[in-house]
């Protein structure tokens, strides 16, 4: 097969693939076969006619094109493998000669950009120093205490914080509507859980107390419900108040903390988890500053289709996340306060900042020629090994099919790095 490759502006490389005779004759006679088998000639089994009985009940149509999509992924594996291209998105396919005798096929392909680095080192960010206060600490453990609290019915008027025991009925209009009603129903009075208003009705009011609370559905809630007023006919059986446990050592052995076994131990623990996670969000943070401020010094020539692919492949992964809870993206969006255009639009702003600082890092990382051997790939499987407690062979086995990405995974880690410690 001939081939004929020409880069064409913005990281488009045209393939143009001419397919020898022999090549394109087997495939012709072997997409004939195929709908041949298909036809029923009176007097003879199904695709078991005499040849030329049954030449002249096949589609032609059907045969170049059963042909040609035979042909396809084999030629486009070769012209990956022969010419060395990496695509970064779906190719574009044209067949621009086509007969009985001739077939040309034009791929059009879209590879990675080329990237000028500018700058990418010695860059003046800033990075923030963190630090753990007595009131970090304190806090933390007062949220441990809370998350261990256990709720006792208390005498007396419900306040923020209570959870109140409620049966309920909403209507609209004096029409009960589905999803409105329950029976001891267990609600937290500040957890901001129900619709806006409604459990704030419900504070200074004790067991045994009949409360119509009245609320308006939010404009950004269900399309049947959204801006409706409705009233929800509350029955209160009991009010619970939340008792916290004693910051006791038995109570601190109970939490199980490997090397903790009183407060001053306890306080340490969280004041090291305060700090790791300070840490890390400050880094977060600095890395986005600082991507932002290298990615402005480059050229980066990327080609449309990389966006679009990359804003399609995000709406799909949510609207799969969305179907998993029982929700369409239109809920969604409604839930969120946002039109489709807007969603759009957000997504694409994400997907051209992230696909810039993907190819800027990999154009850092050739320049410094960081790439990951096997023996670093073996190191890591040793880690993860002894981490979980595996054999190194399972732990092969498991990441045998992640290869490829584990590797890139451990290079662009190896990059980050460089960054974050050769500028300021």
């Amino acid at each position: 097969m001939e081939r004929k490759v020409t880069k064409l502006e913005h990281s488009h490389v045209e393939v143009l693939v001419t397919v020898d005779q022999a090549t394109w004759k087997a495939a012709q006679e072997k997409a004939f076969n195929k709908q041949a088998a298909k036809v029923e000639v009176k007097g003879f089994r199904k695709g078991k006619a005499p040849a030329n009985l049954i030449k002249d009940k096949v589609n032609q149509v059907a045969v170049m094109d059963d042909a040609i999509n035979g042909l396809l992924p084999e030629l486009y594996t070769e012209v990956l493998k022969e010419e060395n291209i990496r695509p970064v998105a779906r190719p574009k396919v044209d067949v621009t000669k086509l007969s009985d005798v001739e077939l040309e096929v034009k791929f059009t392909l879209v590879v990675a950009p080329e990237v000028k680095l500018g700058k990418y080192k010695g860059l003046e960010i800033g990075k923030t120093e963190v630090s753990v206060t007595e009131a970090d600490v304190e806090n933390e453990i007062k949220a441990l205490l809370a998350n261990s609290a256990s709720l006792v019915v208390k005498e007396g008027a419900s306040e923020l914080g209570d959870t109140v025991v409620i049966d309920f009925v909403g209507t609209i209009d004096g029409v009960a509507f589905e999803g409105g009603s329950a029976q001891n129903h267990e609600l937290e009075l500040g957890s901001h859980t129900f619709i806006p208003g409604f459990e704030e009705q419900l504070v200074g009011h004790v067991a045994g107390d009949h409360v119509d609370v009245k609320v308006t559905f939010p404009e950004n809630y269900t399309p049947e419900l959204k801006g409706k007023d409705a009233v929800f006919a509350c029955d209160v059986h009991e009010v619970k108040s939340k008792k916290l446990p004693e910051l006791t050592e038995e109570f601190i052995k109970e939490l199980a903390i490997p090397g903790v076994t009183n407060e001053e131990e306890l306080k340490a623990n969280k004041k090291a988890e305060i700090l790791n996670k300070k840490t890390q969000e400050a880094r977060r943070a600095y890395m986005g500053k600082l991507f932002d401020a290298i990615v402005a010094e480059c050229e980066i020539d990327l080609p449309e289709e990389v966006i679009d692919s990359q804003v399609e492949s995000r709406k799909e992964d949510l609207v799969n996340r969305m179907a998993q809870s029982g929700l369409k993206l239109e809920q969604y969006l409604q839930i969120i306060g946002q039109k489709e255009e807007e969603f759009l639009a957000k997504l694409r702003e994400e997907s051209l900042r992230d696909t810039k600082n993907f190819f800027m890092v990999d154009a850092v990382g050739k320049a410094e020629n960081i790439s990951i051997t096997n023996e670093e790939i073996e190191f890591e499987y040793a880690k993860i090994a002894d981490q979980y407690k595996m054999t190194v062979e399972d732990v092969k086995k498991a990441l045998e099919p992640q290869l490829e990405e584990f590797r890139n995974n451990l290079r662009t880690t190896r990059i980050e790095e460089l960054l974050y410690n050769e500028n300021n």
